[in-house]
């Protein structure tokens, strides 16, 4: 299972979401045809992306510096 990221953008009175060529072409669509939605299993799918705070993002840097070092201990290990 692949997860994406897509925008939501306004188009005349309705809001859309973007669908990529190989996932229509995996149900056989094409742009203009009609589609059917199961709003109910939609929901259970879509996420909305919250935007992180400054101290979330400081707290991810910390943590790839952690790991980023200990992979270079770890690789400096294996070659000894």
């Amino acid at each position: 299972m692949t997860i994406h990221e897509r925008k939501l953008r306004k188009v005349g009175n309705s809001v859309v979401v973007t669908l990529s060529k190989d996932l229509l072409e995996s149900i056989g669509a094409k742009e203009s045809d009609t589609v059917y939605v199961d709003e109910d299993k939609l929901k259970e799918i879509l996420v909305k992306k919250e935007e992180k705070d400054e101290h979330q993002k400081r707290l991810e840097m910390v943590m790839a510096k952690s790991v980023q070092k200990h992979d270079e201990l770890y690789k400096s290990l294996v070659t000894r």
